[in-house]
């Protein structure tokens, strides 16, 4: 099921803006079938900066829930 498709053109640049941010780490290794392949990591300050993001995705998500629910007693 492809429920988030993200291109190239958009996943790369957010890849370097977090790196540039230092919320990720990067480093060059190998893929499972010997290709050169970067590989990123959440770095201290990026995890600290999720834990961020998460509440405010939570207070978002309820406060969007409280307002449907409202929305479906009306009718």
């Amino acid at each position: 099921m492809d429920v988030l498709q993200v291109g190239q053109g958009s996943l790369y640049p957010a890849l370097h803006r977090l790196e540039y941010k230092g919320w990720i780490s990067s480093d060059w290794g190998s893929s499972e079938n010997n290709r050169r392949a970067k590989y990123y990591a959440l770095t201290a300050m990026g995890r600290k900066q999720l834990e961020t993001e998460l509440e405010t995705w939570k207070r978002l998500s309820a406060a969007i829930g409280l307002v449907l629910i409202e929305a479906g007693t009306r009718d």
